[in-house]
C-alpha cells in the first residue's frame, strides 16, 4: 500500500510540570482523575459550578467556551449529584505529547470550599499505553475531532467511484504548497481550501505528531453538511489535509461524521438509532467489513455482560443499529420535581456507542474506530399515583392499595377525615416493595375506628365513610404532592338494639342486647339524656353489663318515671328508654314499660300541672284525723282517705296555690290543713288537736314553661320536683315517709336555689295531664343546683306559712 504523509512544521510546546499535594480545607475526594481510554477524566463535587484551567510553558489558560470545546475539552452538560465531570483529548491544546504514545496534562480545578472561597487544586496525569487504529473519530458532545496515522494514510480516496475526491485531488495538485493546508469539499461539489493558520481563526484545529495528526471541529460550523442517513440527521465535515513535497501531493483524508439524533422515549425505554454505515467514513469502492459494535456509559465501554445485566440492548435492524435502555437502568440518573401537585420525573443516561470497522482494498486494508457519545433523557413524565379500593364490606374493614409511588418518594403524612395519624406509631399503613424499586402502601382501617364517618341508611343498612389525603415527598429535596382517595362502604345487618323489660319489686329491669360492631351507631337514652354509667349513679339506676348484653335497673320514683292511676293502695309506673341514631340524635324506636307498685308517702307534679300528694298526717301528736285535712281552700278535700292516709290531687291553679317566680324556676306551693275543732271551757277556748300544716311544693324550670296569656294554659316541657315539709312535732318521726330518696332530716329540704321570688296571681284554668316526679327527684336537682336551706331560712323567702 502506497504511504506517504509529511510533517509542517506547526509551533509544538512540550510541557514539564510538577504534580502539587491536595489543596487545604477540602477533603480528598472532592477531585478525582484517571487516565481512561482516548482521554483524560476529571471529576469534581461541587454545589457550586468549579472552573478549569490548563497549563503549559507559555502560562495559564481558562478552559471558558468557546476555547475548551475548540481545544478538546468537553466540560459535560451531563452533571448529576453535584459533580461536573471533564474530558480532555489526548490531542487537545496545552496537551504535551511525546511520540503520540505519553500524554502529559496539568490543570488547576478551582472550587469553593465549605465557606465559600474558591481554592485551586492542582491536576496533573501522565497518560500512556494507548493503542491507536489507522484512524479514529470521536463524537464528543460540543465537537467532532479524527486523528489518523500520518504514516499509513494514502493520498486520495480509493476506488473508482470518488470522482468528487478526484476532482479534489486535481484541485490539490494546482494550489499544494509546502505547507499544510485544508481542503473542504461541499455536497454539490464545491470545494474550497485554506492555510492552519485560516482554519484556527475560522475555529478548527490541528494538531500534529511524530506518528499521528488530529484534527477538531465544532458543530454547526460553516462547512459542515447535515444530511440524512437511513433516516438519521449525521452533521458530515469532508475535509482533506494536503501539502506538496517535490513532485508529489499528499493528500490525508480528515473526514468526520456524527449523528445529531437525541433518542426517543417509547413509554419504557429510551432508543437511539445509529446509521451502521456512515458516509463519508465509508466509500463506495472499499469493502466494508464490521469488527465490533460496542456499547459504554460516561465514555467508558462495559462487557457484554454488563451491560445485558442492566437491560441495555444493542442490536442491528437492517441498515441501522439500535440501542435501547430500559427506563430507571442502572447507570442512569431520575430526575424527579413536583409541578402543579403533579410529580414529574426524567431518566438521563450519558451512553458511549463504538463501532470498529474495515475498509479492504485489493492492496490492504484501513481500520477505524467511530465513537458517539450522547446524552439521552426522556421527556418530563408524570408519575400519577393511583389507588384501588379492596374493601370487602363483610370484613367490616377498607383496604386501599396505593400505587406508583417511585423510589425516592416516601410517604410522610396520612390524614384521614382530617385525622392526621402518627406515622412512626400507625399500624394501619404498611409499605409494598417492587423489584423495580418503586414502591406502594396498603392502608386497613376497621370500620369501627372512631376517624371513621358513618350514617344509618334505615333497613340495617350503614354506610361508612373515609376521605383520605396521602402527602407523598420527594427525597431528598422535600417537595411534596397530595393524593386525595374517598371511599364509601355499606354493611348490612347493623340493626337496632334489642330493648326488652320486666316489671321487679322494687322498679323496672331493662335488658337491652347491641349487636357487634353496633355500639357506636346507637344511644340508649332517658329523655334527651344519654344513658351512661355517670348518668345512671347520679339517679339512682344500677348499671352493669358485659360485651353483649347491658342491664339497667331503674328502682321505682327514679327520675325518669310517670305516674298515673294513683290510690292510696296502688299506682303505675312507666319508665321508657330511647334508641336513638347517635350522629343525629334521631330517635329511631323506644321501650316503655308500665309497672304497678305498691303507694307510699310520696308527691308527684306533672308537666300538664296536675299535683298529686299522698301522706300520712296521723304521724303527729296529737293525733290528726285524715279525712277532717284540706287545702289552703277549704272546699278542697281529700280525693281518697283512709284511717292513717290522705290523698290529694289538685290543679295548680285551683285550691288556693300560691305561685313564685324566681331567676331559674317557677315554685307553685299549697298547704294540707288540719279542721281544728275547739272547745269552750268558759273564757277560753281549748283545741284538743294538734296544729297541723303539711306544705307541699313543685318546682318547674322557667326555661320549660309554656303560659298562653290567651287560655291561660299551663304546660312544661318537663315534670316538676316536688318537696314536703312539715310544721310539728312528730311522734315516731322515723315512721313518716315524705318521700323514697328525699332526705329524713324534716326541718331541712333540699331544693333549686330561688331568689328574688314573688307572688303570682294563680290561673283559673287547669290543664289535663298526669306525668310527674316523686320527692326522691328532689334531691337529685337539689345536688345538681348546690342549694340548700333549712326552715327558718326558707320561711324569710315564702311569706305566712307559719301557722297562728
Amino acid at each position: 500500500m502506497d504511504t506517504a504523509a509529511l510533517f509542517y512544521g506547526l509551533v509544538f510546546i512540550c510541557c514539564q510540570f510538577t504534580e502539587k499535594s491536595s489543596a487545604e480545607g477540602l477533603e480528598e475526594s472532592v477531585v478525582e482523575s484517571e487516565c481512561r481510554d482516548r482521554y483524560l477524566w476529571i471529576h469534581v463535587r461541587s454545589l457550586q459550578t468549579p472552573r478549569f484551567e490548563a497549563k503549559d510553558v507559555n502560562g495559564v489558560h481558562s478552559l471558558s467556551e468557546p476555547l475548551a470545546s475548540r481545544c478538546g475539552y468537553t466540560i459535560s452538560t451531563f452533571r448529576m449529584d453535584s459533580f461536573t465531570t471533564v474530558r480532555a483529548s489526548y490531542y487537545s491544546c496545552f496537551t504535551q505529547t511525546q511520540n503520540d504514545e505519553v500524554f502529559t496534562f496539568s490543570f488547576n480545578v478551582i472550587v469553593s470550599d465549605a465557606g465559600g472561597k474558591w481554592i485551586s487544586w492542582p491536576v496533573s496525569a501522565v497518560c500512556s499505553g494507548l493503542t491507536w487504529t489507522h484512524r479514529e473519530i470521536i463524537c464528543e458532545e460540543d465537537y467532532m475531532e479524527v486523528n489518523v496515522d500520518r504514516e499509513s494514510s494514502c493520498g486520495g480516496q480509493r476506488g473508482d467511484s470518488g470522482e468528487m475526491w478526484h476532482a479534489a485531488f486535481s484541485q490539490a495538485q494546482r494550489m499544494a504548497s509546502s505547507v499544510w493546508q485544508l481542503m473542504f469539499l461541499q455536497s454539490d461539489g464545491q470545494v474550497s481550501s485554506m492555510s492552519i493558520s485560516e482554519a484556527q481563526r475560522g475555529g478548527y484545529s490541528l494538531t500534529t505528531g511524530a506518528q499521528r495528526v488530529a484534527l477538531r471541529s465544532q458543530y454547526k460550523q460553516p462547512h459542515a453538511q447535515l444530511t440524512t442517513v437511513d433516516g438519521v440527521p449525521v452533521e458530515v465535515v469532508r475535509v482533506s489535509l494536503f501539502f506538496k513535497k517535490k513532485m508529489t501531493v499528499m493528500m490525508i483524508d480528515m473526514s468526520m461524521a456524527c449523528t445529531v439524533n437525541s433518542g426517543s422515549f417509547d413509554g419504557a425505554r429510551l432508543l437511539w438509532d445509529v446509521p451502521l454505515v456512515v458516509p463519508p467514513l465509508v466509500d463506495e469502492g472499499a469493502v466494508f467489513e464490521s469488527q465490533s459494535l460496542g456499547l459504554g456509559l460516561e465514555g467508558v465501554l462495559l462487557d457484554e455482560h454488563t451491560a445485558r445485566t442492566r437491560g441495555y440492548s444493542l442490536v442491528q435492524r437492517g441498515p441501522l443499529v439500535q440501542i435501547g435502555v430500559p427506563f430507571g437502568a442502572e447507570g442512569g440518573y431520575r430526575k424527579s420535581s413536583v409541578v402543579n401537585n403533579m410529580y414529574k420525573e426524567t431518566f438521563v443516561i450519558f451512553l458511549l456507542y463504538e463501532h470498529v470497522f474495515s475498509l479492504l482494498y485489493e492492496d490492504g486494508s484501513i481500520d477505524t474506530r467511530h465513537r458517539m457519545l450522547r446524552v439521552l433523557d426522556t421527556p418530563l413524565l408524570c408519575r400519577q399515583p393511583f389507588h384501588l379500593d379492596q374493601t370487602v364490606s363483610d370484613d367490616r374493614v377498607f383496604s386501599v392499595y396505593l400505587g406508583n409511588i417511585p423510589a425516592d418518594v416516601t410517604l410522610e403524612d396520612v390524614s384521614i377525615n382530617g385525622n392526621q395519624l402518627m406515622m412512626s406509631q400507625s399500624d394501619i399503613i404498611s409499605p409494598v416493595f417492587h423489584n423495580n424499586g418503586s414502591r406502594a402502601y396498603e392502608l386497613r382501617l376497621p370500620f369501627e375506628d372512631a376517624v371513621v364517618r358513618w350514617m344509618y341508611l334505615g333497613q340495617g343498612v350503614v354506610q361508612y365513610s373515609i376521605d383520605v389525603n396521602f402527602t407523598l415527598t420527594i427525597m431528598p429535596q422535600k417537595d411534596s404532592y397530595y393524593h386525595l382517595v374517598s371511599i364509601k362502604a355499606r354493611a348490612l345487618n347493623t340493626f337496632p338494639p334489642e330493648i326488652t323489660a320486666q316489671c321487679s319489686g322494687g322498679g323496672i329491669t331493662f335488658s337491652v342486647v347491641i349487636p357487634p360492631q353496633a355500639e357506636r351507631i346507637w344511644e340508649v337514652g332517658v329523655g334527651h339524656e344519654a344513658l351512661t354509667s355517670e348518668m345512671a349513679a347520679q339517679r339512682g339506676y344500677r348499671l352493669h353489663g358485659d360485651a353483649f348484653r347491658t342491664t339497667l335497673e331503674v328502682p321505682a320514683f327514679s327520675v325518669g318515671y310517670t305516674y298515673d292511676g294513683v290510690t292510696l293502695s296502688n299506682f303505675y309506673g312507666t319508665f321508657r328508654l330511647l334508641l336513638r341514631d347517635s350522629k343525629t340524635l334521631e330517635v329511631q324506636t323506644s321501650t316503655s314499660k308500665r309497672c304497678l307498685f305498691k303507694t307510699e308517702d310520696m308527691i308527684v307534679c306533672s308537666a300538664d300541672g296536675t299535683m298529686v300528694v299522698v301522706t300520712t298526717p296521723t304521724a303527729t301528736w296529737p293525733s290528726v284525723q285524715p279525712d277532717r285535712t284540706t287545702l289552703l281552700d277549704p272546699n278542697c278535700k281529700p280525693k281518697q282517705t283512709d284511717g292513717s292516709r290522705v290523698l290529694f290531687e289538685f290543679n295548680l291553679d285551683s285550691c288556693g296555690t300560691r305561685a313564685l317566680v324566681g331567676e331559674s324556676y317557677m315554685v307553685y306551693e299549697n298547704e294540707i290543713l288540719h279542721d281544728r275543732q275547739l272547745i269552750s271551757d268558759g273564757p277560753n277556748v281549748i283545741s284538743r288537736e294538734s296544729q297541723f300544716k303539711l306544705t307541699v311544693r313543685c318546682f318547674y324550670p322557667l326555661s320549660g314553661i309554656n303560659r298562653l296569656s290567651v287560655d291561660q294554659v299551663f304546660t312544661s316541657e318537663t315534670p316538676g320536683l316536688g318537696s314536703i315539709k312539715v310544721f310539728k312535732s312528730l311522734k315516731g318521726a322515723s315512721n313518716l315517709r315524705i318521700a323514697p330518696g328525699l332526705s329524713g332530716r324534716l326541718q331541712t329540704w333540699h331544693q333549686p336555689k330561688l331568689q328574688n321570688l314573688q307572688n303570682l296571681s294563680v290561673p283559673n284554668s287547669p290543664s289535663a295531664g298526669g306525668t310527674g316526679f316523686t320527692g326522691s327527684d328532689l334531691q337529685t336537682a337539689g345536688s345538681d343546683c348546690g342549694a340548700q336551706y333549712g326552715a327558718s331560712d326558707h320561711q324569710g323567702i315564702l311569706r305566712g306559712q307559719r301557722l297562728r
